[in-house]
């Protein structure tokens, strides 16, 4: 997916100067994309919506003024952008005023994805933001708990408290179901 066509030396028509360069950018959208994708997709219940999410980040990504050092912060600058987007969305006159559909989302997040998949991302989705958001931190990209804070900007307890309450919530969840997973 590409925002913006600009030349090779960096530089948009308008003239602005991009600190990542178009294969730069490339790589990174194919090493992270799909994270970024399922953080805003669970987040947001909506592939349409998660699009505009990712789209977003691609911008915010293209506009930084100075690049990111180490795989692993790049990574949790993504994850952190994802967040915020979506936190805005929620905060967004639109979804405000916007009636909100309740009907749940049957899509699976994976083309192809095993209906098991398809059924937990389901439930992770009926729980609130801030725990499916530990939830898909700890258990998809294998964040510790310290790093989950600093992420989120937030206290070790903190995340510790969610993610043991997302858990609970989702087992609850997931016994309606028939289904008796364990974590």
């Amino acid at each position: 997916m590409y925002i913006y066509n600009y030349a090779e030396d960096g530089t948009e028509e308008g003239g602005e100067t991009y600190i990542y360069s178009h294969a730069e950018i490339e790589n990174i959208l194919e090493k992270y994309g799909d994270t970024i994708y399922r953080a805003a997709y669970i987040q947001l219940k909506s592939r349409d919506k998660a699009d505009d999410i990712y789209q977003e980040v691609c911008i915010k990504l293209l506009r930084l003024k100075q690049k990111i050092e180490g795989e692993e912060h790049l990574k949790a600058w993504l994850l952190r952008a994802t967040i915020d987007c979506c936190k805005d969305y929620w905060k967004s006159v639109w979804y405000r005023k916007v009636t909100v559909d309740n009907q749940m989302v049957t899509e699976q997040i994976e083309e192809g994805g095993e209906q098991e998949a398809g059924y937990l991302t389901e439930c992770m989705q009926q729980l609130p933001g801030k725990y499916s958001a530990v939830l898909h931190l700890f258990y998809y990209e294998e964040y510790s708990i310290k790093e989950i804070a600093e992420i989120l900007n937030t206290k070790e307890n903190t995340v510790a408290s969610r993610l043991s309450r997302g858990r609970d919530k989702l087992k609850k969840i997931l016994g309606k179901g028939g289904n008796n997973y364990e974590f």
